[in-house]
């Protein structure tokens, strides 16, 4: 990993601790995170394992999206607690198409890294979107470390949120 790369990612750690909101350092950080690795989009995907869906927590270009989480790539990710790198959506049998034609976006390749919490259960899925080039293993390295950065902060909103909604809020773990 290149030196720029490495301060880069010290800098995640600075962006969330200075914030004056944990959602907006997610922003931030999330954000950087498209920089370093050189994608066109990043999306948080949440996991309510009470109903079975996963749903966009943060996500450039679009509004909330809502999915099952048996669909897709997410959906492998969680089931499996595993990353999955995908270079070419086309030629994936789990890429679900259906996620485009709802948004319009075209996804050409992605990496999906598990966010999980102190227990390791799954929380959510961090999603990298359309890298000009292939997604390698710095990627993937850079990916799973920005999980181990966001998880906490993230755990904590979900619970916090959970809180005030309410308990029947199916959005909340």
């Amino acid at each position: 990993m290149d030196k720029s790369k490495i301060e880069q990612l010290k800098e995640l750690n600075y962006l969330l601790l200075n914030c004056r909101s944990v959602d907006e350092g997610l922003k931030l950080v999330t954000n950087k995170l498209k920089n370093i690795i050189e994608v066109d989009r990043v999306s948080i995907f949440i996991y309510s394992k009470s109903a079975n869906m996963l749903w966009t927590y943060l996500a450039d270009g679009i509004e909330k999206l809502i999915i099952p989480a048996d669909k897709g790539i997410v959906g492998y990710v969680v089931k499996n607690k595993t990353i999955k790198k995908v270079n070419d959506t086309s030629k994936e049998k789990l890429f679900y198409k259906e996620v485009d034609e709802m948004t319009g976006y075209e996804t050409k390749n992605l990496l999906a890294v598990p966010l999980l919490d102190d227990n390791d259960d799954v929380i959510g899925v961090v999603e990298l979107i359309n890298k000009n080039e292939k997604f390698n293993q710095k990627d993937i390295n850079i990916a799973y470390l920005f999980s181990k950065y966001i998880s906490t902060p993230l755990l904590n909103i979900l619970k916090h949120r959970k809180l005030n909604v309410g308990e029947d809020d199916d959005y909340f773990i």
